[in-house]
């Protein structure tokens, strides 16, 4: 093993200048660009073929003059839990339905072998199912309505279905930069995968801003007029806004520029849904059925731009059937989790720790005591009922528990 030349860039990424933003930005988007351009046989990983056990599939990757061939996916969500112990079909695919139906076979003979009623892990979400166990099958039943939409999800366009190899986790700690902010490496590639590009495209969410309608119109950034009269407090938060703005536009500008391939793909209308219902058919079931439920509704009701029309130019009919008043309760539970999502992003600012309660270590004392003030007022708020009293102590977002339970 090789030793990286360099630092990660880490949180300087957040403070870097104008300048040295872009400069991050190109290199990351040339990086990207070389990998777009490299003919791959199928969808998997990469390994070396002698590491392989015997008997495993693969698919070896022409002209590789170190046996390179491409076998089982690596990704971590593949192998979480039990489900490193199912006899599934875990890959190399060169068909992209496959590509597409294999993840909800896999979380399919999960659910099988070890599927159980639980709680969301998300505690936070548990008061909106009223503090209820959630039933595997359901989600089995939606992830067979996804099968049956799979087929139907691979786009006709070729070039879209062309194998493609992409970074798992571009964060700043996995870049790599010489002291003038050169690009020297990236690390953490093992659970690397090779997909479609319909599937392997998308913006890493280092660079995304699609919760800004400036971000998402790909509006050239800039400060506002009177950025320079505002005080600190609104500078600061104008300057945020026009950080995330501008890596937003610029890797787009870069990519657009550079890297044709992924430009086609980004394009794409119904791209991102097809990617979201994708990523949410494989990931682990940890007692949250609505992302993929939402998925289908947002599917059914974008059929006529998914579906490739017949010969004669006729659009299939949906696989699935969703009534008006099913894929309204669904809208409504999603937006009952994106408000307590908009809370406990709300409670985590002022507690100063990460969605996943990391924080510093000389802040730990300080958040540990406002969480235990939170934690009093949410107690006290519902006193005057003792069940939900009872159940908030029990299910507190804040408190050690299991994973699975």
């Amino acid at each position: 093993m090789e030793k990286l030349p360099g630092k990660p860039i880490g949180d300087a990424w957040f403070d870097l200048s104008e300048q040295e933003r872009l400069k991050v930005l190109l290199q990351i988007v040339e990086l990207e660009t070389k990998l777009f351009n490299i003919n791959l046989p199928a969808s998997g990983s990469i390994y070396y073929a002698r590491d392989l056990s015997p008997g495993t599939p693969k698919i070896d990757v022409p002209g590789s003059d170190e046996g390179l061939c491409i076998g089982p996916y690596a990704a971590l969500r593949w192998w979480f839990g039990e489900r490193g112990e199912l006899n599934i079909d875990r890959g190399p695919h060169n068909d992209p339905c496959l590509v597409l139906q294999a993840p909800a076979d896999k979380e399919l003979a999960w659910i099988r072998a070890y599927g159980r009623p639980r709680f969301p892990v998300e505690r936070a979400y548990r008061e909106t199912f009223n503090y209820t166990k959630q039933d595997p099958e359901e989600h089995a039943n939606s992830l067979l309505d996804y099968i049956r939409l799979a087929p139907h999800l691979v786009p006709t366009c070729s070039k879209l279905n062309l194998p493609v190899l992409r970074h798992p986790d571009l964060q700043p700690n996995n870049i790599f930069v010489s002291e003038n902010f050169t690009i020297t490496g990236l690390i953490d590639w093992q659970h690397s995968v090779v997909l479609p590009t319909f599937l392997a495209a998308g913006m890493p969410n280092l660079f995304q801003n699609y919760d800004d309608g400036e971000s998402i119109s790909f509006v050239p950034p800039r400060l506002p007029d009177d950025f320079e009269s505002m005080d600190e407090g609104e500078r600061a938060t104008e300057q945020e806004r026009f950080r995330r703005r501008h890596i937003h536009f610029f890797y787009l500008g870069f990519t657009q520029r550079m890297n044709e391939p992924h430009w086609h793909a980004l394009e794409e209308d119904t791209g991102l849904l097809r990617r979201r219902i994708f990523n949410d058919a494989g990931s682990p079931w940890e007692g949250l059925s609505t992302p993929l439920q939402m998925d289908m509704v947002r599917v059914s009701q974008n059929w006529s731009k998914i579906a490739p029309a017949n010969r004669d130019s006729t659009i299939p009919a949906c696989p699935i059937v969703l009534t008006e008043q099913e894929a309204q309760k669904r809208a409504a539970l999603e937006e009952s989790l994106r408000e307590v999502d908009y809370d406990m992003e709300r409670i985590n600012g002022v507690l100063g720790i990460a969605s996943d309660g990391w924080t510093p270590h000389e802040r730990f004392e300080s958040a540990k005591e406002r969480a235990r003030l939170i934690r009093e007022e949410g107690l006290l708020a519902v006193s005057d009922e003792p069940w939900l009293r009872e159940m908030t102590e029990q299910h507190w977002p804040f408190d050690d528990s299991k994973e699975d339970e």
